[in-house]
C-alpha cells in the first residue's frame, strides 16, 4: 500500500467511524496558483462586504429596495425573509461572520462564485481535519517552502469569538456555546470546532435566555455560566420556538430577545439566509455596485429570474438548456437538470414554473475546468469540480487559506492547497 492510499484510508476510516456519510476523500491535492487564490481572497472579501451591507440595509432603513435597484415584493417574498429581525442591530452590525462559498473555474480560467452558504457552513472543519491526518502519515509531502499551511483554522475562529465579545454591551468574559441540534451537521463537525476553539458544546436544553442575557448549564447541574457567543450550525428555524418557529421545541425560548439587545451574538445572525436565496443571487452584482461602487471581481453564473416576463420567456422558449434551481428552501434549493427530463418531466416543469415563477432561478450550465481525481482505476479527468472556500468576517475579513475541492458527480473531496508563490 503506498502513501496516497494509507492517507485516504486513514481519513475515511476516521471520517465513517465519525458517522460521515458525505463524501470520500481523495488524497490527491488539488493545487492552487498564487494568483488565483489572490483573485478569489479579493472577490471573496468583496462580497462578503457587499452581503453584510445588504442584510443590514433590508433589515434597516431598506434604501436599496427604495432606489429600486432590488424590488422589494422580490426580497419580502423569499422565505428566509424574517419580519423577527426587522431593526435588529447585531454586534458591531455584522450578520454574516463565516460564509462558506463554492467558486469554480472554467476552461476560459474565469472564476465564477457559484452559491454562498451563510447559515450553516460547519463542513469546513473536514479538509483540516484531513490534511492533519495526512500530514501525520507523511510529514515530508508539506515541506514546501511555498506551501500555505491551513492549521490557522482554529487561529481565525478564536479571533473571531474575541473580536465579538469585545462588541458587547456587557462584559465579555462569557463564554462560546456551539449550539449542538444534532440535525443538519454532524455531532462530529460540531464537537470538533469545539476542540479547535476552546468553545463549549451545547444542546439547546443546556441554554437559558434569561433577564436578556444568555447562560450555559452543563446537564442542568452546577452553575449558570454566561454566553457572549451562540455559534449556531442550524437554520434560523431551530433557533428561538417563540420567534421563528412554534412547532419546532428544539431552540432556546428568548433567545431573540438577548439577541436583540446586544447581550449575545449569534453566528451567524438570524435573518442572513436571505442573502443566499439562489433568486436574489440574480442580483449581487448590483449589491456590489450600489454598496461599494466597485465592479464584481468574481462573476456571477449568468442567471435569470423567471419572474422577469422576459427571462421567463427566454427560460421557457429553451429550457432544456438552464439549470432551474428551487428557491424556496433554506440553504441550497433543489435542482434540476432540465436536459436530463423526459417530455412529460419538461411540461411538468414548465407549468411549475409559469405558476410561481418565484419560486425558480434558471443558470447555464457551466463546464467546470477539468480536474485530476482518484477512480477506480487510477487517476482520472473530472469536469464537475468546484472549490469550498471559507471567509471569517469580524474587525477584518480574512479568507482562510485551505478549503475543500467536490466533485459533484462522485461524491469525492480532496484538500486544496494554496501556493504563496
Amino acid at each position: 500500500m503506498d502513501i496516497k492510499q494509507k492517507q485516504a484510508q486513514r481519513v475515511n476510516e476516521y471520517l465513517q467511524h465519525n458517522n460521515w456519510n458525505w463524501d470520500v476523500f481523495d488524497p490527491t491535492p488539488r493545487v492552487l496558483p498564487s494568483a488565483d487564490f489572490t483573485k478569489i481572497e479579493a472577490g471573496l472579501i468583496q462580497r462578503v462586504n457587499a452581503i453584510n451591507l445588504f442584510l443590514n440595509d433590508i433589515y434597516g432603513y431598506r434604501m436599496i429596495l427604495r432606489d429600486g435597484v432590488i424590488p422589494e415584493e422580490f426580497v419580502y417574498s423569499s422565505p428566509a425573509f424574517r419580519t423577527a429581525c426587522l431593526d435588529a442591530r447585531p454586534v458591531k452590525r455584522l450578520y454574516v461572520h463565516l460564509t462558506a462559498t463554492d467558486v469554480l473555474q472554467d476552461d476560459s480560467g474565469t472564476w465564477y462564485a457559484v452559491e454562498d452558504d451563510l447559515q450553516t457552513p460547519g463542513d469546513c472543519v473536514y479538509p483540516h481535519l484531513a490534511r492533519k491526518l495526512c500530514r501525520a502519515e507523511a510529514p515530508e509531502q508539506y515541506e514546501m517552502p511555498t506551501l500555505c499551511d491551513n492549521c490557522g483554522l482554529d487561529i481565525l475562529l478564536g479571533q473571531l469569538y474575541t473580536d465579538m465579545k469585545e462588541g458587547m454591551d456587557s462584559n465579555n468574559d462569557g463564554i462560546v456555546a456551539i449550539l449542538d441540534q444534532s440535525g443538519g451537521q454532524t455531532p462530529f463537525a460540531v464537537q470538533y470546532l469545539a476542540e479547535l476553539t476552546g468553545a463549549v458544546v451545547a444542546k439547546p436544553t443546556e441554554l437559558t435566555a434569561m433577564d436578556d442575557a444568555v447562560y450555559y448549564r452543563s446537564g442542568g447541574r452546577g452553575g449558570f455560566q454566561k454566553v457572549s457567543v451562540v455559534h449556531r450550525l442550524e437554520p434560523d428555524s431551530c433557533l428561538d420556538p417563540l420567534c421563528f418557529n412554534g412547532d419546532y421545541t428544539r431552540g432556546v425560548p428568548h433567545l431573540m430577545e438577548a439577541y436583540r439587545r446586544g447581550k449575545v451574538t449569534i453566528i451567524n445572525a438570524p435573518g442572513c439566509g436571505v442573502a443566499c436565496d439562489r433568486g436574489l443571487y440574480y442580483f449581487m452584482p448590483d449589491m456590489i455596485r450600489y454598496y461599494l461602487l466597485e465592479e464584481p471581481i468574481l462573476s456571477n453564473v449568468p442567471t435569470w429570474i423567471p419572474w422577469k416576463q422576459e427571462d421567463r420567456e427566454r427560460i421557457l422558449d429553451d429550457l432544456r438548456s438552464y439549470i432551474i434551481i428551487n428557491v424556496t428552501k433554506e440553504g441550497r434549493g433543489n435542482v434540476t437538470i432540465a436536459d436530463r427530463l423526459d417530455n412529460k418531466g419538461l411540461e411538468a416543469l414548465k407549468a411549475a414554473i409559469i405558476a410561481n415563477p418565484r419560486r425558480y432561478a434558471a443558470q447555464t450550465m457551466l463546464l467546470p475546468q477539468a480536474m485530476e481525481r482518484q477512480g477506480e482505476n487510477g487517476m482520472i479527468r473530472d469536469t464537475s469540480s468546484y472549490f469550498r472556500a471559507l471567509t471569517v468576517c469580524s474587525n477584518s475579513v480574512r479568507v482562510w487559506m485551505g478549503g475543500s475541492t467536490r466533485f459533484r458527480s462522485a461524491g469525492v473531496f480532496q484538500d486544496t492547497w494554496v501556493l504563496s508563490e
